[in-house]
Order: structure tokens, then C-alpha cells, then sequence
């Protein structure tokens, strides 16, 4: 089947659209070597305010890519991720909520302009963002919707619901044709939570881009666990700090690295300053992919203590470098990583003592990590795209 797809996407992946960001971009890269398309996105945060129309064509066939949104920011900025744990007082709270929606509103409107004057078959909409303006263009023009949900309000805000966003994602996804879960695990999320209809949501999980592992002397005498997520209360980064702790109690030569940046990056430096282990804690702050593969060859523990993860793209990244794993119990990807060790997040105790268990006996996690790397050679994105291709033939 031959159709013109419409994406609004989320922006192009930097370090405010996270996960999100390298998953859309590699998505709507596979989908434009099978049908045409249009993506819609956010400029990034240096292009604010710049009106201009870029057309990529390096990696994109038929992909046309308009910047002319604005990603914000904690501050004044919109983008998917960094608009929670930014305020202290009710008062505050209310304020920053008005602005975050008006920033959205204006968003959504510039990007309905731009969606007036694409010709398109079918609307592929990826997070909250995008989901106003989905429902708008898919009520103007009665064109079918598919919705790309790769992380919630409730997952951002520990199941809490009433929240604007929340009611947002609610109705777009009732009125969407078809709705794309990253997990199971995210998929039964949507249906506890927001009441969504089972038969309509479709499983699909993200690819992978396999890569050698590469060989790296650690700087380090001591044993390294490793995090690498945004940090934000959803992540777990302040659990992780408290795991850190109780592991060095047990296992004194380790090391504690925090890769990655967001709205906890203040807190946890000072409170890990203030920790009995501040000399063994390190956090790198954000780092591109190259830096990335040469902390994975040097840790010998991965630990993702997240409290909702629909997916989570770094513990594919740190199997596929052939790292041990303990993980939350509540990560999407463990769905396809057999033999990575879950936990409940709430369970520091339990965290630290896995942890201490892999670090204590190396050899006894060598089939584990054999076992998951064989496990995600056959994720790619082309074929995630092709699954995704099949939903949005079965809508059109």
C-alpha cells in the first residue's frame, strides 16, 4: 500500500528529548526508505526562535523535516520530559503548570499551520507533545491517527493521575485509530490507568543498533555500577545513591558512576558531596554515544532503578556491551532480557545485595549476559518500522 504519512515528532535526539528523541529519529529514518513522509518536530534549543524550513536529506529519502517549533525547557522552554520536579509551593506549581500549557497551546497551533499545508494520508503522532495538535489535524482534515506512546504522565509522576497532561493523553488515545505501546509492561499501564481499550493497542518494541564491544582500561582500581537515564524522579537516580551507599558497606572497592543530566543533576551532586562514598561517586553529566561505549567497557554492574520504565533503550546499550544487569522490575525491556536480575526499586537492600553478588562472583554472570546479547540481535529498527507500517496499513 502507497499513502503519505504525516509524523510529528518530538525533536531531534539531544539530551532534552532523551530516549524518545533516538527512537523517533531512527523510526521515521527507516519509514522513509518504505513510504512518504513528512516529519513535523520541535527546533532544537539553540534554533528557538529562528523561523526556518530545513530540508534533511543526508539518511532521509523522502523526509522532509520542519523546524519551526520550540523545545522548552525547565524554564521557558517545552519539551516532553522536563516540566516536573521544577517547583516548590502550590502557587508555584500552578504558575508553571499555565505556562507549560500555553506553551503547548502555541506550539500545537504553529504546528496544525504547518500540518494544513502537507499532503497527507494517515497522522503518526510521538508523546504528549505532539498529541493536541494530532487531534486537532485528525478532526480537521478526518484522517486516521496512530499514537507512538513512549512514556506517560503517570509513568513521569509515580501513578499519579489528575494532571492536564494526563486528561491530554487520555483523550488522544480514545480517539486515536490505533495506539503503539513500546512494552507490555507500558502497555497494561495504559489500559489500568487510562481505561484505553486492549484491542487497540499494539506491542512494539523498539530496535537496536548492535555494536562490537570495544576494549578500554578503566581508570579505576576499583569495580564500577554503573547509571546512565535522565535524571529525574522517575528515573531512580536518588535510589541508585542510596543503593551506592549500602553496597559500599558490603563491597568497599567499588566505584558509583551517574551518566546524564535533567532536573536532579544539582541535588545529587550535593547530596552526593555529603555522602559517606562522595569520593567513589561520579556524575559525568550528559554524554554522546562515543563517551557512552567506553563507560559501559568499564563498568562491571548496569543498575536501573526506575519506577516506571516503558521501555529503556541504555539497558539494551549495556547488554549489548556485554554488561551485567540488575534492573527495575517495572522496565519494559526486561521483557527482552531474560536473564537481566529485577528488583523493586523500593528495594535498596535487595538492589545493593544483587549487585554485590554480581560483583563478588563475574564469572557466574558470564552466561547472563551471553544469553541477553543473543536476545537483541534480531531487534532493529527496520523492523520495528515494518511492524509499525502494518499498523498504519490495518488503520488506513
Amino acid at each position: 500500500m502507497s499513502f503519505k504519512l504525516l509524523i510529528l515528532g518530538p525533536g531531534a535526539p539531544d539530551r532534552n528529548t532523551s530516549g524518545l528523541g533516538k527512537a523517533a529519529h531512527h523510526i521515521a529514518e527507516e519509514l522513509s526508505k518504505k513510504i512518504s513522509l513528512t516529519l513535523v518536530e520541535p527546533s532544537k534549543i539553540e534554533e528557538l526562535n529562528v523561523k526556518q524550513k530545513v530540508a534533511e536529506t543526508s539518511n532521509f529519502s523522502d523526509l522532509s523535516v520542519l523546524k519551526e517549533m520550540a523545545t522548552v525547557s525547565i524554564e521557558s522552554q517545552l519539551s516532553a520530559y522536563h516540566y516536573q520536579e521544577v517547583t516548590h509551593s502550590n502557587t508555584q506549581e500552578k504558575i508553571e503548570s499555565h505556562r507549560l500549557h500555553q506553551q503547548l497551546v502555541e506550539f500545537s497551533n504553529e504546528l496544525v499551520l504547518e500540518g494544513q499545508e502537507i499532503d497527507f494520508d494517515a497522522i503518526y503522532a510521538h508523546d504528549w507533545i505532539t498529541f493536541k495538535a494530532a487531534l486537532e489535524l485528525k478532526e480537521k482534515f478526518a484522517k486516521p491517527l496512530l499514537l507512538h506512546v513512549h512514556s506517560l504522565d503517570v509513568d513521569r509522576n509515580f501513578g499519579q493521575h489528575g494532571s492536564w497532561i494526563f486528561d491530554l493523553e487520555q483523550n488522544a488515545m480514545q480517539q486515536a485509530d490505533a495506539v503503539i505501546a513500546v512494552s507490555h509492561y507500558s502497555k497494561s499501564v495504559i489500559i489500568e490507568q487510562y481505561g484505553i481499550a486492549e484491542d487497540k493497542i499494539h506491542v512494539i518494541y523498539h530496535g537496536h543498533h548492535p555494536e562490537t564491544p570495544i576494549k578500554v582500561k578503566s581508570p579505576f582500581e576499583e569495580k564500577i555500577v554503573l547509571f546512565v537515564g535522565r535524571l529525574a524522579g522517575q528515573k531512580g537516580p536518588m535510589q541508585f545513591l542510596e543503593i551506592a551507599e549500602k553496597i559500599a558497606q558490603e563491597y568497599p572497592e567499588t566505584r558509583f558512576v551517574m551518566s546524564g543530566d535533567g532536573e536532579l543533576y544539582k541535588r545529587l551532586i550535593e547530596a552526593g558531596a555529603g555522602s559517606a562514598i562522595a569520593s567513589r561517586f561520579h556524575i559525568t553529566g550528559h554524554l554522546d554515544q562515543d563517551d557512552l561505549k567506553k563507560l559501559y567497557a568499564i563498568a562491571d554492574v548496569y543498575c536501573m532503578p526506575s519506577f516506571s520504565e516503558p521501555f529503556g533503550l541504555t539497558a539494551l546499550e549495556a547488554a549489548s556491551a556485554g554488561v551485567p544487569m540488575v534492573l527495575s522490575d517495572r522496565c519494559g525491556a526486561a521483557e527482552i532480557l531474560p536473564e537481566a536480575t529485577l528488583v523493586s526499586p523500593e528495594d535498596t537492600d535487595m538492589f545493593a545485595s544483587k549487585i554485590v553478588s554480581i560483583l563478588q562472583n563475574p564469572k557466574l554472570s558470564m552466561h547472563a549476559v551471553a544469553v541477553n546479547q543473543e536476545q537483541i540481535k534480531n531487534l532493529t529498527w527496520e523492523r520495528s518500522a515494518s511492524k509499525i507500517l502494518a499498523v498504519l496499513e490495518s488503520i488506513i
